[in-house]
């Protein structure tokens, strides 16, 4: 049986057949994610939902080129954020967990609109979500959002994970997985619902959402290209790579792509000070999110690709950028007494306000700058690790993940040495891959147990 598996990232589209009886992978794609509509404001961040589709539909397309005995796909996408299609905006949008217009103030009260909400709607309520009041969060910006544009409550007025939305504009299905609904802000973990109270707290419970399911069987069938293809129900991305790494309960998992997470498994729910998203049997994935991740480094990098464009005339890319440091200038830990403060972007407890520190003549240099840099993370993550262990040592075994950190082993090593671990596992170059193949002879494992009256 031949599989297409779909990951939408923030940057790129990834995509493979899998055949699942031998098994092996027959083709993969990766095509850049559409960017987000131009905004004279950094804090918006919004990309044409449709645009998405209509590369979904090209892989799906390119894929049947490929082979015609494609029986299911199965979507893995980005978290937090949401689409919303509304009657008075000319498009439906999705709204990017880098978005962060939550963080604007409310002329009306004189406080930002996050903190507006933190007032409507307090921890001992979000609680039950296993996510706290953030920036980019769905809840968040969707607040903001109706409040800034004083949209109408009335008419259809739908809002999906990007997932579900896929899936509605393939099959006409409404459905999206829990593992994908919760980090919106608005889930009962325990009940496996929309939390109806905290919707209405945010003036927002008029919103038409789709339906939450916890299994993986088929959730509609696409049409098109020749081919019938069972449709299956969005996964989270950080538990997709997560399960791609092996990692089992009582392990830890730092995956830095874009941003960072940093993931703890276990098998019990403990409220604390990080998120908690639902895992795979029954597990749980405690999460510390907004950690530094590939974004972090290419404020750096993009600093000096301006260097060579506007003072030599050289255009570079981020690769190209990269390759070279690697090449020349990570020789050693040696920071030059410089210290960086990584947090060009959000942290888990604070805004932007990154910073340089203690330059003098001799130590400005990209070699030092990076390698201060890389500690920096790692004093991030040791900090971060402490919080998701509860101060209590950790005994499992530490995973890397995602694509930012598995192509720099110098920022694996300087994580390690800041947290005193002397071995690590890293994931295939892909993990999601690896995660995707996994769970999707899982759905058609579960589809076949259902259909034959059987629990799966």
């Amino acid at each position: 049986m031949n599989f297409i598996a779909v990951d939408v990232g923030s940057t790129f589209i990834k995509a493979a057949i899998y055949d699942l009886e031998h098994p092996t992978v027959l083709y993969t794609k990766k095509c850049h994610t559409p960017q987000p509509l131009s905004n004279p404001d950094p804090r918006y961040f919004e990309v044409d939902a449709q645009a998405i589709v209509d590369v979904i539909r090209d892989i799906i397309s390119k894929c049947a080129m490929m082979t015609r005995d494609i029986q299911g796909i199965l979507f893995s996408t980005q978290q937090h954020g949401c689409v919303l299609s509304h009657p008075q905006r000319p498009r439906d949008t999705y709204i990017s967990w880098q978005d962060t217009r939550c963080l604007k103030e409310n002329p009306r009260t004189g406080r930002r609109y996050m903190e507006d909400l933190e007032v409507l709607i307090p921890p001992e309520v979000m609680e039950s979500t296993g996510v706290p009041i953030k920036p980019a969060l769905a809840l968040c910006n969707l607040y903001t959002l109706f409040q800034e544009e004083n949209l109408s409550s009335q008419g259809e007025i739908r809002v999906d994970t990007l997932g579900s939305y896929i899936i509605h504009q393939l099959t006409g299905q409404h459905i999206c997985h829990i593992t994908n609904a919760a980090p919106m802000g608005f889930v009962d973990l325990g009940k496996k619902a929309w939390n109806r109270d905290i919707l209405s707290r945010a003036g927002l419970d008029f919103l038409r959402l789709p339906e939450i399911v916890s299994d993986l069987s088929c959730c509609g069938h696409y049409d098109g290209d020749g081919l019938n293809l069972a449709v299956y129900p969005d996964l989270g991305d950080v538990q997709t790579s997560v399960f791609g790494t092996g990692a089992k309960s009582g392990d830890m998992i730092i995956h830095i792509g874009t941003s960072g997470q940093l993931i703890l498994i276990r098998d019990e729910y403990l409220p604390g000070d990080y998120e908690i998203r639902p895992y795979f049997d029954n597990n749980y994935c405690y999460v510390v999110s907004r950690m530094p991740g590939g974004r972090n480094f290419d404020v750096q990098i993009d600093y000096m690709r301006q260097i060579g464009e506007k003072i030599f005339g050289i255009s570079l890319s981020r690769e190209e950028i990269w390759q070279r440091i690697q090449r020349e200038c990570i020789q050693g830990e040696s920071t030059g007494g410089l210290e960086v403060d990584c947090g060009f972007y959000e942290l888990p407890d604070r805004l932007a306000d990154g910073k340089i520190l203690h330059i003098n003549h001799a130590n400005f240099t990209p070699e030092h700058v990076i390698s201060a840099t890389a500690q920096d993370y790692g004093r991030q993550y040791k900090r971060f690790a402490a919080v998701l262990c509860r101060h209590e040592p950790f005994q499992g075994t530490l995973h890397f993940a995602g694509g930012a950190v598995l192509k720099n082993p110098f920022l694996r090593d300087a994580i390690c040495r800041e947290l005193g671990v002397s071995t690590s596992i890293s994931a295939q170059q892909d993990e999601v891959y690896s995660g995707m193949f996994q769970l999707a002879q899982r759905c058609v494992a579960q589809s076949y147990c259902r259909e034959r009256g059987h629990v799966s």
